[in-house]
């Protein structure tokens, strides 16, 4: 691939580093037009949505200033006070790299030139089932959280692990999302001043945006399988008549109240538990009808010990409403795709 193309396709690259330092582009000169598409990254990577250039046919300057505005990314990403930043900014990049090498007219070759510049030690396989080999040290040197890429669903022969294309894309991809989130959060120190106001602007934006998505309330008949984790074992738990802590019982009525569930359906539901005190359980209820309160965010939840092992596993979120919503378009997908492909049934004869 083209070096500069290469550069903006992988700017976390050492190609990309090097086209930065040959620039001489100055962190005290950065143009508008780098800042706004670095804002354009981050924010993207907050609601968890793709990042593209969106042009087919993108100019030199296009591709200079996409390179140049992923180091200001992670200068955003390490300033801000949304949680998780550093984590979305890595599996963004992830996935636009998987998605890059496979989507490539050459994804061989492209996969090897990514390979070499991380500087990656491997060799070619004789198999033709398989692409690459690569020793098991260093193939562990990922945590991989899907169970296909775990080393006991690879073949592994000898001390080698051997890989078809599509792993080694994803090997690599995971191999993105390590370097860049050891990268970060860079030092505050020694970032100018005039990247922590930027940054504080995009951060109170994203929170306006988020309390929007957070605050709505959802019609619809509620579907608790798409529950994020931690509230299906609290709602199973509550219907199963288990006595749940102050905070937990809160959290789970808030968040079934933006999830549409009616006052007196809630109020039989909180009945099952061993303790239940009617007045309290409608002093609640009252307050959080009337004011309208959402759910704690996962971070929120986190704090009152009330994530679950499956949330590490299951949930990239940031709030339990998201969750549910990215479930419920997922479950909404499906099944209009289900309906496309549906054959057309023959008329009865009569």
């Amino acid at each position: 691939m083209e070096p500069l193309l290469f550069a903006q396709t992988f700017p976390y690259s050492e190609k990309a580093k090097q086209k930065i330092k040959e620039s001489n582009l100055s962190i005290d000169n950065i143009g508008d037009n780098i800042i706004r598409r670095a804002a354009l990254m981050v924010s993207r990577a907050h609601s968890g949505k793709p990042y593209s250039l969106e042009s087919t046919n993108p100019s030199k300057e296009q591709l200079e200033v996409e390179t140049f505005a992923f180091p200001i990314a992670k200068i955003f990403a390490s300033l801000m006070k949304a949680p998780n930043m550093t984590h979305l900014l890595s599996a963004q990049v992830k996935k636009n790299t998987f998605s890059a090498l496979m989507a490539s007219k050459a994804p061989k070759e492209l996969c090897l030139e990514l390979a070499d510049d991380f500087n990656l030690k491997y060799s070619f396989s004789d198999d033709k089932d398989y692409f690459v080999v690569l020793t098991v040290l260093e193939y562990l040197q990922i945590r991989f959280t899907d169970d296909e890429m775990k080393l006991v669903n690879k073949s592994v022969e000898g001390g080698k692990v051997f890989l078809n294309l599509n792993d080694f894309a994803r090997f690599l991809s995971e191999k993105a999302y390590v370097k860049v989130f050891d990268s970060l959060p860079i030092p505050k120190e020694s970032i100018p001043q005039k990247f922590v106001a930027l940054a504080r602007s995009i951060d109170s934006q994203l929170t306006v945006i988020d309390k929007k998505e957070f605050d709505l309330k959802i019609e619809g008949k509620m579907d608790p399988n798409l529950f994020p984790p931690c509230m299906k074992l609290l709602y199973a738990d509550q219907l199963a008549g288990k006595k749940l802590s102050y905070t937990a019982r809160l959290s789970l009525a808030s968040f079934l109240f933006q999830l549409g569930m009616q006052k007196t359906e809630m109020m039989a539901m909180l009945a099952k538990s061993p303790d239940f005190k009617q007045h309290i359980a409608q002093y609640h209820l009252e307050r959080i009808f009337e004011r309208q309160l959402s759910a704690p965010g996962c971070k929120k939840l986190a704090e009152y010990g009330l994530r679950v092992k499956e949330c590490d596993r299951e949930c990239k979120s940031v709030h339990p409403i998201k969750y549910y919503m990215r479930m419920l378009r997922l479950r909404n997908r499906s099944k209009n795709a289900a309906n496309e492909i549906q054959p057309e049934r023959p008329s009865e004869k009569k």
